[in-house]
């Protein structure tokens, strides 16, 4: 008899992918620049994206989005409980589009108020693929692509800093790893009340 997939009965809360860009200077853990963008493909708020961009030496801080719904439900549901905080920052729109490829160089750029970041990263290294419990009521299926290799630009210059080491992984994944990493096929699932799947 072949194989069958299991069949999850949680309920499906977004899909999509998430794009995260930090880098500091030297040894610090405080960010020189932070892009994090979720591209979402479903979700209760519809498809778009949202960037929570921190460039604290240009006095960058805020969210681009290209749906203000998805925006303001991103911004409310996952970027209030980022590590790295940014509340009260002005919801901005924006245009938002892909260079390169996932294999060579992807980079997002992203226009807004006479403004443009660009953000890339090199990865070298074959992608962690997970799936199951992150937490407590939550299961993930993800492809997380991690570099020590990647970039920010705002409006043409680099912004100096290089990706630095994070322990927020240990919980789930395992080991200090990237503060740059895009993950690719997410799925956030809300699990049954029983803890069924």
């Amino acid at each position: 008899m072949s194989a069958k997939p299991d069949l999850n009965t949680g309920k499906l809360v977004w899909s999509g992918e998430h794009w995260i860009n930090g880098i500091s200077i030297g040894d610090s853990t405080e960010p020189s620049g932070w892009f994090s963008q979720y591209s979402i493909r479903y979700s209760e708020a519809g498809e778009g994206n949202a960037l929570q961009l921190v460039i604290p030496e240009k006095d960058i801080c805020c969210i681009c989005t290209d749906n203000r719904k998805v925006g303001e439900w991103i911004a409310d549901g996952f970027f209030s409980k980022s590590s790295i905080l940014t509340p009260d920052v002005p919801l901005v729109d924006a245009a938002f589009r892909r260079e390169g490829s996932t294999n060579s160089n992807p980079a997002w750029v992203v226009d807004w108020d006479g403004h443009q970041v660009v953000a890339r990263w090199n990865v070298t290294e074959p992608p962690v693929i997970a799936y199951g419990p992150f937490r407590e009521g939550i299961e993930f299926f993800t492809m997380l692509f991690f570099t020590m290799d990647s970039t920010i630009e705002l409006d043409g210059s680099p912004i100096e800093g290089k990706p630095y080491l994070r322990d927020i992984w240990k919980p789930s994944i395992g080991g200090d790893r990237s503060s740059s990493v895009f993950a690719l096929s997410e799925s956030m699932i809300e699990t049954t009340a029983d803890g069924d799947r």
